[in-house]
């Protein structure tokens, strides 16, 4: 029994690594691919998200990705590994965990491996949403792995893991929180077990202390780090719930049958029996630690659809699918029942084949589900640092996008003057092994990646931008993005007392704004 056990960890290790390995290195989108790969490299280079540049979210990401840069060398190689290697993390902690709740190896190891197909290869690279839902769930099943593990001296992780997942993303560890917090105190308080209090409270304790330790080491202005990571996501969540007209996604347009039930309907197949079956629990008061198990997830489960219908993000909420299988596994006898067992596993395998093929091979998330991928050329060509990622995107043919960037490197290469990049082609800096500033991690100008002219922070935005474009000494700002995507026009307000000289080195993808005294 011990040596399968080991040799389904070696399966699970290998196939969630190299499941994300190969979904990661199939094309890119540009501002979802490359998110956290420059920030990655400029920690090490000094520059500090929220203190440097806006960053609203993603700091444990990009903290996370400077070690993995740190580890194994600045490229693309190490970019991918990193998710690769939380892929695998994630996978075995849901293997343990499905374990200690006593679903049999069997039915544990294909569980596993379809979570693993599911989880972080519907991204390929390391994405904060992801970050926060994986260390959401881990923080759900560490505690109930913790609970069934007597005398247990862990606790103190779960407010840590629930630090990491918060610095990742706001929500939906937030939402996650509010549901944990008081079932973690009605259960303890319930089973009389005081003692572990004083854990958790060292755990968050440490987190909070760490916090602060680390504001002041980064040097950074606590006006900055309220604004940027409280007061301005607050706005973004507010426009969305409030249906305001200028949000980038309303929440009463996605409360229709196709969004909530039509988009989840996997997930609602195990769900629903899920629920039933603890109705008919508290009908024959059958409450048991199985059904506390349950009601968590079911709750989760809600909190993570409703998160999700929130976000201007294609679904990455799949892998809910074999852990409420899992979950409705241990309530059920159904291991017992060959038919109602092969039909759970076969649905299952075939949910796994499906999204696989249509996430991680046809690559959806990143909007290449109907682009034709055999044109696809090695970013090699581009520069060695990128070698493995197959490059192609929506936007532009390969061929073009393969002369344009060159033509970005070299010309950056070249560059001596302080600088200011403005693009979601976040590799420049990491790949030539050079320090280009940012203003923000991504440019969308309708608030939902920073406050533009219409916003309540914009003259907060506006001083922000201005302090380190004085500190840093700029003097070129270079535009590099998709046609038309950025132009003088977005940016000349944060900007208004100084005045720059524009050349267009590629039409309407490649600008250079260098500094000039005003007249």
């Amino acid at each position: 029994m011990l040596i399968k056990n080991y040799i389904y960890i070696f399966i699970i290790i290998f196939y969630s690594f190299f499941i994300n390995w190969f979904s990661a290195n199939l094309g890119v989108l540009p501002i979802d691919t490359f998110g956290f790969f420059d920030t990655g490299y400029g920690i090490l280079k000094g520059q500090l998200p929220i203190k440097d540049y806006w960053a609203y979210t993603g700091l444990t990401v990009d903290y996370f990705q400077s070690f993995f840069f740190l580890i194994f060398g600045n490229n693309w190689n190490s970019y991918i590994i990193h998710s690769s290697f939380i892929n695998v993390i994630a996978s075995l902690v849901f293997y343990y965990f499905l374990i200690k709740i006593k679903i049999p190896d069997n039915f544990s190891i294909i569980y596993s491996l379809s979570f693993a197909t599911l989880l972080y290869p519907v991204s390929g690279t390391p994405f904060a949403y992801l970050h926060a839902y994986i260390f959401s769930l881990i923080g759900i099943m560490l505690f109930f792995i913790l609970y069934n593990s007597k005398n247990s001296n862990f606790w103190a992780l779960i407010p840590i893991i629930y630090f990491l997942s918060f610095f990742s993303m706001q929500t939906p560890t937030i939402y996650i929180l509010a549901l944990m917090i008081p079932f973690i105190i009605f259960t303890l308080v319930k089973e009389k077990n005081f003692s572990i209090f004083k854990q958790l409270i060292a755990g968050s304790c440490i987190s909070i202390i760490f916090l602060f330790i680390y504001l002041y080491l980064a040097n950074t202005l606590i006006k900055d780090f309220i604004y940027q990571y409280f007061l301005f996501p607050i706005t973004i969540a507010e426009g969305r719930i409030t249906s305001d007209i200028d949000a980038y996604v309303r929440l009463i347009d996605q409360l229709n049958l196709k969004r909530v039930f039509g988009d989840f309907k996997f997930i609602h197949l195990f769900l629903i029996p899920l629920i039933f079956i603890q109705l008919i629990k508290i009908k024959n008061k059958k409450i048991d630690k199985i059904f506390y198990l349950s009601l968590i997830f079911i709750f989760s489960s809600v909190l993570f659809i409703y998160n999700q219908l929130l976000q201007a993000n294609q679904i990455y909420i799949f892998s809910l699918v074999p852990v409420l299988a899992a979950i409705l596994h241990r309530n059920t006898n159904f291991d017992k029942n060959k038919f109602i067992s092969f039909f759970i596993i076969g649905l299952i395998i075939f949910v796994s084949v499906k999204f696989h093929i249509r996430y991680n091979v046809e690559r959806k998330f990143i909007d290449l589900e109907h682009v034709d991928k055999s044109v696809a050329f090695s970013a090699k060509n581009i520069h060695n640092k990128l070698d493995n990622l197959k490059w192609i995107s929506r936007f532009s043919s390969p061929s073009e996008d393969e002369i344009f960037l060159e033509k970005v490197i070299k010309t950056l290469k070249n560059e001596k003057e302080n600088t200011f990049i403005i693009t979601h082609y976040q590799f420049f800096s990491t790949v030539l092994d050079k320090s280009f500033y940012l203003l923000n991690r991504w440019y969308i100008w309708d608030n939902n990646s920073h406050p533009t002219e219409n916003h309540k922070y914009f003259d907060y935005y506006k001083e922000f931008v201005l302090r380190n474009f004085e500190e840093k000494e700029i003097k070129v700002i270079y535009l590099i993005g998709e046609k038309n995507e950025f132009n003088y026009n977005n940016i000349k307000n944060y900007f208004d007392n100084k005045c720059f000289d524009q050349k267009e080195i590629v039409e309407k993808r490649f600008i250079k704004l260098s500094l000039k005294n005003c007249i």
